[in-house]
């Protein structure tokens, strides 16, 4: 079964070869490895021709970000297993093996795997972390439910889900992906943990956390246009801080059918839920107070009580915004 690794990089010299090495050596004997360089001007360039007997492509040339640069990569992939590698992330020993073995023993419906990372700083473990552990579809559309390194999927649902990584989307694209994936094919976690997630001062998951939620925003406003969800996305305009987001839209470009089960209530629940937790994070205290009332009037207790942060977050947001800035400004983000 082939699998093909896409790395897109720009100025990532520091941490590229680790990324590297950790695919080749994983001594998997049908891999592809595909690295697009944005035109780097450190030593990235160096660092790949170091290792260029063991990758099937390359290329260093200015492009438009990281989403064009997965894609130009997608394009070249031959495999029938892909997924993206950021440069500064890591696969787990072993991982390819253990991927193509899950998928040898699935039905041919599944689509993608996706298992755990060990998020780490400055070589330091600092967690391990394997998203929800049995996801729903509801899940899977109203947001991120596991970590991008840790999936892997099928090129041909791939090509069936639109066969590209939306490029005007520049920190939430694989939500974007995973949700349109989501429609086309069934997602399966496994117990395995199969990347390490890297924090350091640069990583966009910490400098933007911001921009990582409205563009999960786009994606669930994107969907809720596409399936002509049109109560769900009235109820989300009223309450989301995101106005920017509300007016998003992309025709799919392919047909699907959401089960009949689908509980469309739940969905935006769970995506609301995300804003919250993301809103207390960037302390945006009276937008997140906002959607705390609002799923207190509109959600059952019980959704409310078994929602990972929410009673904490609601518990806080009870106090003065004053009072909880300062003590989250002491404290540190609580």
């Amino acid at each position: 079964m082939k699998i093909s690794i896409i790395i897109p990089s720009y100025n990532q010299g520091r941490y590229l070869e680790e990324t590297l090495r950790s695919v080749i050596d994983q001594k998997y004997p049908a891999l592809e490895l595909i690295v697009i360089d944005g035109g780097s001007t450190d030593n990235s360039t160096d660092i790949i021709k170091k290792y260029e007997k063991h990758i099937s492509y390359w290329v260093s040339e200015k492009d438009k970000g990281q989403s064009d640069a997965i894609n130009k990569g997608f394009r070249r992939a031959t495999g029938e297993i892909i997924t993206w590698l950021c440069s500064d992330d890591l696969l787990m020993p072993g991982s390819l093996h253990k991927v193509a073995d899950h998928f040898s023993s699935l039905p041919d419906e599944a689509g993608l795997i996706h298992g755990g990372v060990v998020v780490f700083k400055e070589n330091k473990d600092v967690t391990t972390d394997f998203g929800y552990l049995a996801p729903s579809l509801e899940r899977y559309i109203s947001g991120m439910a596991f970590s991008q390194p840790s999936a892997f999927f099928k090129k041909k649902y791939y090509d069936r889900a639109g066969g590209r990584v939306s490029e005007d989307l520049h920190y939430g694209m694989d939500h974007d992906l995973f949700c349109r994936m989501a429609l086309v094919c069934r997602f399966y976690p496994v117990n395995d943990v199969l990347a390490r997630y890297r924090l350091h001062d640069d990583s966009k998951s910490v400098t933007r956390q911001n921009e990582f939620i409205i563009d999960w925003c786009k994606t669930f406003v994107n969907f809720c246009r596409n399936a002509g969800w049109e109560k769900e996305y009235e109820q989300l305009c009223a309450v989301s801080p995101f106005r920017e987001a509300m007016n998003y839209f992309h025709p799919y470009g392919f047909t699907f059918s959401l089960p009949g089960n689908t509980d469309r209530k739940k969905t935006l629940f769970y995506h609301l839920c995300y804003q919250l937790r993301a809103l207390y994070a960037g302390g945006n205290i009276k937008a997140a107070k906002k959607i705390a009332h609002y799923l207190k009037d509109h959600y059952p207790e019980p959704w409310l009580d078994n929602e990972k942060l929410v009673p904490h977050i609601r518990s806080r947001l009870k106090w003065p915004a004053f009072m909880l800035l300062l003590i989250r400004k002491i404290k540190g983000a609580d």
